[in-house]
Formats: C-alpha cells, structure tokens, sequence
C-alpha cells in the first residue's frame, strides 16, 4: 500500500490472456519437446533416422511460417488461426504415441558365442539345441540358446564360406552326478572301450573344456530333428571329431547320464556375447514418425509468430513491455520441463523403460487450454503477421553481412547438436529422467539472469565481443560434454548456455540493426531467425545424426569433440576477419544511441533490460536445452 492508500500495484485483465497464453504454449513445449529425440531412440530409431527427423523440420518451419502469415493476413482471421495451430499441433504431437517400436534383430558375428546343452551317456554324445526359452516351470528344462539363436543359426551368421571349422566348447554340468566321468577315445565302443583321457567333474566351477574339430560337420549330422517339448523345438547332433588337452578323438562319453550346458565360440576374439543389429535402411518406424511429426510441424510452426504479432498488437505503444509477459512463457517453460521429468521417473520405477506418454497428454491439455485462451484475446483488425524477406539478395553485396549471417549460421549448428542430441548421450552416461529436467532448470535460470543483464553487457563490452564469448561458451560446453564420466557432472556445464544464447542472441540481434542497411531491418532480422532456426539447426541435426554413429561417423564422444574445435575455429577466423577488414567498423556504438537494445518485430529496438528479447519462438526452437 502507499501513502494514499492505493495498490502499488495493478493487474491488467486485458493482458492475462497475454500471459496465460505464454506460460501454458511454452509449459506445453517444456514438457515435451526437450524429450522428442529421445523418445524416438526408445522406438528405435538411430541417430541418423533421428538427425533426418529432426533436421528436415526447421527447413519445413521456414517456408509454412510466413505462408500461414500471409494467409491470416489476408483473411483477417488472425484468432482463428491461431486456434486451429494450436489444436492441432496438440492432436498430431500426441498422435505419435501410435507410432509403432522399431523392430531388431539380435545377432551373432564372429566374435560371439552361442548357448546350447550337451547330452552324454556311456554310449554317445550329442548336442541338443533348442530355439524357444522354457516357461521356467521346470528348472530341469533346457534353457534358450544366447541371443535366441540356435547353433545353425550362429554358423550361418559366421558365413557358410567361412575359413572357421575349429570351435571351442566350455561346459558346466547342469544336470547329472557331479562325480561323472567323461571318456574321451578313438574307439567306438565308448565306455566299454579304452578311454585315452578321462576328465572328472570334481565339483562346482569345474568345466569340461574340448574342442570342435569340425562344427560345420557336427550340424549336418543331425541324430533327431523337429523334436518339441514344453514350447520348445530342438535339433540334436551326432558329436564326433573333438579335441581335449591338444588331443584329437573320435569321440567322449560319459559314466552316466547327464546333460551340460556349453558356451560354444568360434575364433580368436571374444569380446561379446551377442550384439543387437538394426536395419540401416529407413524403416516403418521412420516413415510413420516422420510424417506425424512433419504435419504436427506444420501447425506448429507459425504459433510463435502469430502469437509475438498479436501480442504486440495489443501492448501497442507499452511494446516494451513484451518481455514482462514473455517471462511468463519462461517460467511455464522451466516449470514443466521439470515436473514432466519428475512425473516420468515415478512412473518408470516399475518399468524398465521411461513412460513419455504421460508428457504426450500433458502436452495436449496444455495446448487445449492455450486454444481456449486465444479466444479470450483482443486486437485490432489491422493486424499483420507479415515477416518480410524482400532485397535480400541485395544484402550479399555487403561483406559485413554475409560474415555475420555465416556466423548465425554456424551458431544454429551449435545449437542443433545440443538440443537434438545431448540428453542422447547423457542417457549413454546413465543419466535419469530427473537430472534431465535439471539439465533445463540449470540453463534456463542463467539464461533468464542474462537477458535482464544483456543490455548492460553488450554497452559495456560491444557486440562483436559478445559474440566471441558465444563461440567460447560453445567451445565449453562441447569439450566437456565430451569428457565427462559422470551424467551428473552436466549439471556444472549447463550454466554456459547464457552465453551460448542468451547473451550471444541478445547481441546478435541488436548488431544486425546496427549493421544493417537502411530500410532492410526487417528483411535481416527475418533472415537471422530463418538462418538461426531453420538452416542451421536443419543442418546440425542431419549432420550430428550420421556423425553420433559409432560405425558411419565418429561416435558420441569425439562428435562433441569435433564440435569444440570447430567452434573454436570459426571464432578464430571471424576475430581475424574483423580486425583485418571490419575493424574500424565493426562495433559501431555511435550509429545508434540505443545499441543494447534489440529488434522487435519490423526492426523496433526495445531494451533488453526491459524484456526478453523477441526472437520468433525462444524456446520452442531452441528448447532450453
């Protein structure tokens, strides 16, 4: 209260829905979009068919966003528009829980081995290999082959050509008398026979160890086949031509009945038991997922700019204060990242995989409710969503320019790889769906720090160093993602995202309207949020995808790595370019009084200080991430 008695403060009805309209968009955006990469790995898909998914949609966004622009324009139905994209980017993000898993195929390459049970009595051995696991009724059953592949199965996937014929068998006694013996002999008459060399099962953590002198010749010579017991189907084989202690024989038995279990490998390397394989080519899985979230791109796409344009509509001549309603977006944002996480860790201590459905229909209500409160919204008929990308050729003629949109380009890269790929590889680390929802709690907090301090930063140190310090903190943050040994540890670089956004954008926009020439602010500031969002995060997410790729590209580790260099690389060359050719130029404060001030729509320049800087949709192209 003040000395008279009044308020000192007031609530403006006719911008709540202006406020409500930003927290629940962006809370629905935190709750899911931070996720979308990673739910597409728990379908299956690789890295790549993620890259292609996620790199395909910024190219998308840039033409449908100044197409429904345009559209609502010239049918002044600006509202309406607005509703059915939210709507519908509701419906068709939540439609993708329909989309099936990715199938795979377990395989066995050449330095695996393969489960199966060996049968001995005093007459013969033989194998009996089985393809189906047992019900776990009876613990006397024979147990499912490693992989869920039989032994033909494994020789085919060594190569029917291959130079392999000698393989190795370690068995364990599974059932039978601990104080059997095995006789290992030229003769065919078995037990009745000379035994040449006995082994004896003396006690547990003993194994019988021979070897297969043949094995392409054991499973031709099928004894039994086709036999099925308790859902299982088997083949038995004839064993003959083994080895025991450097020694070939014709064959061993056994003084009595019993069965073991054997680990059979072939070649010198047995590095793993089985390896899990996906087909290469674009699946199902991939069309389905691509073509769902294409279409919820297309109705989401423009949201954020018909919301700024209405938006500012109604602040008119108070157009400072867009960022004291943008913040509301913020905190939705931050609130949601966080409790989704949260929320899915709960559910998924039961399961062994995360339940990302809940965010799905989380998502959906919010944007419900968004659609509901863009009814609520008044604005003048004489609005316009118009995002003007006219003369821009005419911009190549300036070589000031051309560096600075490359540049943007290559933060857009930046930027990609993070968003796209980071939880990625935190989930390799072992990271839990809550440190996640952490990771965007702990960089959005700085960001919003530094947007309020960006102003004064930028007047006091000038653009083009604002924008060094951007390639440093990307430089930061890429090699230490990449020596991390702990998921947990992230938590100490997240911070950086300050100045790989906040502040590095904050002055890349007030530069351009320094730069810029007369009459064409708009026209840049369109083509630094196209190059921004569109071709360089296009870029970065089809490139890092192939590159995440232990196999085709250069694996997790050393991709971020790359990115490090090449973020100090570029920083390097641009420092050079401007102090070689813009360096009486390049961070002129005196063209403009206002200089830490950045473009609005159509080239206005309110305060950082007063606002967080309108940059055609903060988080849901960046995804604070």
């Amino acid at each position: 209260m003040t000395e008279t008695g009044k308020m000192w403060y007031t609530i403006d009805k006719q911008l709540l829905p202006v406020k409500g309209i930003y927290f629940f968009f962006l809370a629905a955006v935190g709750d899911l979009l931070p996720f979308i990469t990673i739910y597409m790995r728990q379908l299956g898909l690789s890295s790549t068919e993620a890259g292609i998914i996620y790199g395909v949609m910024p190219f998308i966004s840039f033409f449908v966003r100044p197409l429904v622009g345009a559209l609502a324009d010239k049918t002044r139905r600006h509202k309406l528009t607005l509703m059915i994209c939210l709507l519908f980017t509701g419906i068709c993000y939540c439609l993708l829980l329909v989309t099936p898993a990715k199938s795979t195929n377990t395989e066995l390459r050449n330095n695996a081995s393969v489960r199966t049970h060996l049968e001995c009595n005093v007459v013969d051995s033989y194998l009996k290999d089985c393809t189906k696991m047992n019900n776990g009724n009876n613990s006397d059953e024979l147990s499912l082959p490693m992989c869920q592949h039989s032994l033909t199965q494994f020789w085919n996937n060594l190569g029917s050509n291959s130079s392999i014929k000698n393989c190795t068998a370690t068995c364990g006694l599974f059932y039978g008398d601990h104080r059997m013996h095995a006789c290992f002999t030229n003769s065919i008459s078995g037990m009745d026979g000379s035994c040449d060399m006995r082994w004896n099962d003396s006690g547990v953590g003993d194994h019988l160890v021979f070897g297969i002198d043949n094995i392409s010749a054991v499973l031709n010579n099928v004894v039994l086949h086709g036999e099925s017991n308790n859902d299982q189907s088997c083949n038995v084989y004839d064993l003959k031509n083994v080895s025991f202690q450097n020694q070939n024989y014709w064959q061993f038995t056994c003084d009595s009945d019993g069965v073991f279990e054997c680990e059979i490998s072939c070649g010198k390397e047995y590095e793993k038991t089985c390896i899990t394989v996906k087909d290469n080519k674009l699946s199902q899985t991939f069309w389905i997922f691509f073509l769902i979230f294409l279409l919820g791109n297309i109705f989401f796409s423009p949201v954020f700019s018909v919301i700024d344009a209405i938006v500012y509509d109604i602040l008119g001549e108070r157009r400072g204060d867009w960022g004291k309603q943008r913040l509301w977006g913020t905190v939705g944002f931050a609130l949601f990242a966080v409790a989704s996480t949260f929320i899915m860790d709960m559910l998924s201590k039961s399961n062994k995989k995360v339940d990302y459905s809940v965010s799905f229909y989380i998502f959906l209500g919010l944007c419900v409710i968004s659609t509901v409160i863009t009814y609520f919204l008044k604005f003048s008929e004489t609005l316009h969503c118009r995002q003007m990308f006219t003369n821009v050729i005419t911009l190549l003629k300036y070589p000031k320019v051309v560096a600075f949109l490359i540049v943007m380009a290559f933060f857009g890269i930046f930027n990609a790889v993070i968003e796209a790929f980071l939880f990625w590889y935190l989930l390799d680390l072992g990271s839990s769906q809550i440190l996640l929802g952490l990771c965007l709690l702990t960089n959005t907090i700085p960001e919003i720090i530094m947007l309020h301090f960006a102003g004064k930063i930028i007047k006091k140190i000038g653009h083009i160093p604002c924008l060094y310090l951007g390639f440093v903190g990307f430089a930061i943050r890429f090699f230490g993602y990449s020596f991390l040994t702990q998921a947990w540890y992230v938590l100490l670089i997240e911070p950086f995202h300050c100045l790989t956004f906040a502040l590095q954008y904050a002055a890349a926009s007030a530069y351009a309207s320094i730069i810029t020439p007369e009459g064409m602010s708009a026209t840049v500031q369109g083509l630094i949020g196209g190059i921004y969002f569109g071709f360089g995060k296009g870029i970065g997410s089809l490139v890092t995808g192939k590159l995440f790729d232990p196999i085709t590209g250069f694996g997790e580790v050393w991709t971020f790595r790359f990115y490090g260099f090449v973020a100090v690389g570029v920083g390097l060359i641009y420092g050079v370019i401007n102090v070689l050719f813009f360096s009486q130029s390049s961070d002129p404060h005196t063209k403009h009084p206002d200089s830490s001030s950045v473009p609005g729509p159509d080239g206005d320049t309110p305060a950082v200080g007063d606002k967080l800087l309108e940059k055609d949709g903060i988080v849901d192209e960046n995804s604070s991430v």
